[in-house]
């Protein structure tokens, strides 16, 4: 829980320090007094956006003090730095296993929604599997001030609390290992999550899928003895508005490569291959809280992709759910397969905008790392838009060049297209093979988190795992409204 000027008897304090070390006016005298004498130790002043902890003993009582430094003014340059300080005074209160966390605001020059944001991003921890693990996030924030809106305030502190409600349960699925978190397992958990919320879920199972002919994803779904899914989410928080946004969220439950088997390293954290349609889920949970007037439809389709004697082969022609043959010339990108029929689906069933998500391909962690997320799409006005808000919610997007001449490799001699262009620019031909499933008049967006959903070794503030990338901006899209401007 965040909120502000609540009544928490707090275990440990949180204060900025500039170079005057005016700003600690805002705070109690007798909190004052004790960081002023603390800081006579030291011969240099806190660095900017560096964070100290400082214990004393005071009337038989041990405090807790985060110390931020800060600098006189803001700057939009330094709100990535100001983030990253929430994030690291948060990973050291759940070091310190404090319950409770108080926030002197007012001592810190930096924007309230990077603070709250900062702190929430890091109060997660993993530890469903671990026997004899303590629990460490801290349970209560109280982000104290005396010139700010107290209610204003508090509306972000709900937001946020509501949108990391949506986080923390995609962290949770993409977290979860792969025998437990097999297709239908993810359909059960996901009717859990959502319960309770209102609208309306359509579930198809394998035999649903043939007779509709989803080629994709039976395809990719013979090999498993965990038969594939596809999950419809409906939120339609203003019913009589046509604009309905289509979020399709790639639902790989592991990927070993199917009979183009991954090597065993490159098997390792397959088990995110889902995060994609954790993101959809993380996002209809957060919309529950929200209660946003917009419509979406959330599309999963859910595979296992695992070679055995049933699975689908290199160079089998297979149909899409809209007619056109594809040759399969890898069994590994299979992901572009299920996200092409469920992209055809969500045009059929009136989505009027797209967005995947989808943990698509290696070549994009290759060029942009594990910094930023890759974008394609049709609507260079949209994708700007979607850039803009990313980077103000922290996540970092970078947009790929899409020319018509990089889908000449998608070209096939037996079939419409193979489903694999070759080694050269992987992650944008992948997005072209995707781009071939959506009509030229929806405005559609593609981003590949292959490199962002997952952090497989622990970060500068201890966290690992998965990271639920994406809510955030795609929230921030519906509240602003641009989705509806763009469709005007």
């Amino acid at each position: 829980m965040i909120t502000c000027n609540g009544n928490i008897q707090a275990d440990a304090i949180v204060v900025g320090i500039d170079k005057t070390k005016q700003l600690m006016q805002h705070i109690p005298k007798e909190d004052a007094t004790l960081i002023y004498k603390y800081l006579e130790t030291r011969s240099s002043n806190l660095a900017f956006a560096s964070v100290q902890v400082f214990h004393c003993v005071c009337e038989e009582r041990v405090k807790v003090y985060f110390l931020i430094g800060q600098e006189n003014g803001m700057s939009k340059t330094r709100d990535f730095s100001d983030y990253t300080a929430a994030r690291q005074v948060m990973a050291l209160a759940m070091k310190e296993h404090c319950q409770s966390l108080a926030v002197y605001v007012d001592t810190l020059s930096m924007r309230i929604e990077t603070l709250i944001d900062g702190l929430l991003d890091r109060n997660y921890e993993f530890i469903q599997y671990m026997k004899n693990k303590e629990r460490c996030v801290v349970e209560k924030i109280n982000v104290i001030t005396s010139s700010l809106q107290v209610k204003e305030i508090n509306s972000l502190c709900y937001k946020y609390m509501s949108m990391y409600e949506g986080i923390y349960k995609a962290r949770d699925l993409v977290n979860m290992p792969p025998n437990e978190l097999t297709p239908r397992k993810f359909v059960d958990l996901m009717a859990t999550i959502l319960q309770g919320g209102g609208g309306k879920v359509e579930y198809f199972n394998k035999w649903s899928l043939e007779k509709m002919k989803m080629g994709g994803i039976s395809a990719v779904g013979k090999g498993s003895m965990n038969p594939p899914q596809l999950v419809v989410i409906q939120y339609l928080g203003d019913p009589d508005n046509p604009d309905k946004l289509g979020l399709i969220g790639k639902g790989v439950t592991y990927d070993s490569g199917g009979l183009s088997l991954k090597s065993a390293a490159n098997q390792e954290f397959m088990k995110d291959d889902m995060a994609g349609a954790a993101t959809v889920v993380g996002i209809i949970k957060a919309l529950q809280y929200l209660k946003y007037p917009v419509n979406v439809m959330g599309v999963i389709p859910l595979v296992e992709n695992i070679p055995s004697s049933m699975s689908y082969h290199v160079d089998d022609i297979i149909t899409m759910y809209d007619g056109t043959t594809v040759e399969i010339k890898n069994t590994d990108a299979e992901g572009r397969l299920i996200l092409a029929d469920a992209l055809s689906y969500a045009q059929e069933k009136g989505a009027t905008r797209l967005i995947d998500l989808a943990t698509l391909t290696g070549a994009c962690v290759t060029a942009l790392g594990t910094i930023r997320s890759g974008m394609v799409g049709n609507n260079q006005e949209w994708m700007n838009q979607f850039f803009c808000v990313a980077e103000q919610n922290h996540e970092k997007v970078w947009q790929f060049p899409f020319d018509a001449e990089y889908g000449e490799s998608l070209k096939s001699q037996v079939a419409d297209l193979k489903n694999i262009g070759g080694r050269d620019a992987g992650a944008i031909t992948a997005g072209m093979f995707l781009n071939h499933f959506v009509r030229a008049d929806i405005p559609w967006l593609h981003v590949d988190i292959a490199g962002t959903a997952f952090c497989e070794q622990a970060d500068k503030t201890g966290f690992y795992g998965a990271t639920g990338v994406g809510i955030k901006s795609i929230l921030e899209l519906l509240r602003s409204g641009s989705i509806e401007k763009n469709n005007q």
